[in-house]
């Protein structure tokens, strides 16, 4: 019999009621049972601080280069990286300049006689046992240098130590470098870098005439902004200049230029206008109360290669540290990614020192940072004759490359470490 309408209608609601009651207890069953599996970790924050942890001998962490790139923190300004502004290519100078260096000759004419001393001959010949990702390229380019202080400041290193001769001088395979310091110091100021200068042997370099240096650059690039300088303890902010083979001049004649207080008279930098913070080079395991006595206010150890010298003996940093604390001179062990300089030393296989993947490099980060330094230093960015480079390189045949790891591997090592070195800053030096 036919049912009345409002009696199907009735029915027809009551069917739909049960299904909906069925499907919501199924949707109940669904959310139950997901809950009951275990679910993804959060990604991590990049604010974290990196947890490095060992795997396969390499670092891993939660700290990404965009992170360190882009993110609101600055650089680590107590990492210094040192900088070589001295290659050229005919496009740009007019010439080959370093990426065609010559071919060393050993001291001893017997062994000299054994190695080849010609030049290299660019760009498929290059100085070097690696090959640049750029090529053999310009420092006078801006844009070269706009990718190197990128590159750096994605490291996390927020100081460039620039390899540096006094105006109109150089070394022998290069021009001078004086004159691209301005455009250096603008790309620093762009990237949030501060730039130094590292000082070289010059022809004739004496402390009389590095005073006059010293001058000059107190009354030119000092002046910019992106100039780098530390506090001392009274107070001043001073520049900050590393001194490379200061063990060359005896403390005697150090002594005049370096000592304030009445000690160093009248040829004294301190308390004048070309007053800094001087870091002297140590290459024995003592030398932090020898370049306290020559009136240095730091100490860096610059070789890559572990065990060239006492120095740069990584097992001896951990002394040193306490040693410079107790002269009362700033700790700055340098650390490199690895060594090799045969083609430009082909005698010189001996000071090898292989990349192992990274593990060379982080074993050293690891020992400076736990040796409690002011300063890290990192050899180098691109001394590519050396073999020192964190600068990345490019796959191409007769060169080493980073094979496995990325061209910028180096890069990133260094910015896991940049992040986890904290030191105390609060006392000045």
């Amino acid at each position: 019999a036919l049912l009345p309408p409002i009696l199907r209608r009735v029915l027809l609601k009551r069917r739909l009621l049960a299904r909906c009651l069925a499907l919501t207890a199924l949707i109940g069953c669904i959310i139950w049972l997901a809950g009951s599996f275990p679910q993804p970790p959060p990604p991590p924050s990049q604010s974290e601080t990196p947890a490095a942890q060992a795997k396969d001998g390499m670092v891993v962490s939660s700290l990404t280069p965009a992170a360190n790139q882009n993110g609101p923190s600055l650089p680590n300004y107590r990492v210094h990286i040192f900088y070589y502004a001295w290659y050229g290519e005919p496009g740009t100078d007019g010439a080959w300049l370093h990426w065609n260096h010559s071919r060393l000759p050993h001291w001893n004419a017997e062994r000299a006689r054994k190695f080849s001393q010609a030049g290299h001959t660019p760009p498929g010949d290059i100085g070097a046992n690696f090959y640049p990702e750029l090529g053999p390229y310009s420092s006078a380019n801006i844009s070269v240098v706009r990718r190197h202080f990128a590159q750096i400041r994605r490291s996390g290193a927020g100081t460039v130590v620039v390899s540096w001769y006094p105006p109109g001088m150089a070394d022998g395979n290069g021009r001078p470098v004086d004159r691209l310091v301005p455009m250096l110091l603008s790309a620093a100021r762009e990237f949030q870098l501060r730039l130094a200068l590292h000082i070289e042997p010059y022809a004739g370099r004496s402390p009389a005439n590095l005073r006059r240096h010293l001058r000059y650059i107190a009354a030119t690039h000092a002046r910019h902004p992106a100039f780098y300088r530390e506090r001392t303890r009274d107070g001043r902010w001073l520049p900050v200049h590393y001194i490379y083979d200061s063990y060359r001049i005896p403390r005697s004649l150090w002594r005049p230029l370096l000592l304030g207080g009445g000690l160093g008279g009248s040829a004294s930098i301190r308390g004048k206008s070309e007053d800094a913070l001087m870091f002297g080079l140590a290459m024995s395991i003592g030398d932090c109360q020898t370049i306290k006595e020559s009136g240095f206010d730091g100490a860096y150890t610059y070789f890559a290669a572990d065990g060239f010298t006492q120095a740069s003996t990584r097992s001896n940093w951990a002394a040193m540290s306490r040693q410079c604390s107790t002269a009362g001179v700033a700790f700055a062990p340098s650390i490199g990614p690895g060594y090799i300089d045969t083609a430009v030393r082909p005698w010189n296989a001996e000071n090898t020192r292989q990349r192992e993947g990274g593990r060379y490099y982080t074993d050293g980060l690891r020992t400076a940072i736990a040796a409690r330094p002011v300063f890290l230093s990192i050899t180098s960015f691109n001394e590519w004759h050396e073999g020192t480079q964190i600068e990345p390189a490019a796959p191409r045949y007769g060169y080493l490359d980073y094979t496995p790891r990325k061209r910028d591997h180096y890069l990133d090592l260094t910015a896991q470490y940049a992040a986890l070195f904290k030191p105390d800053t609060s006392a000045g030096l």
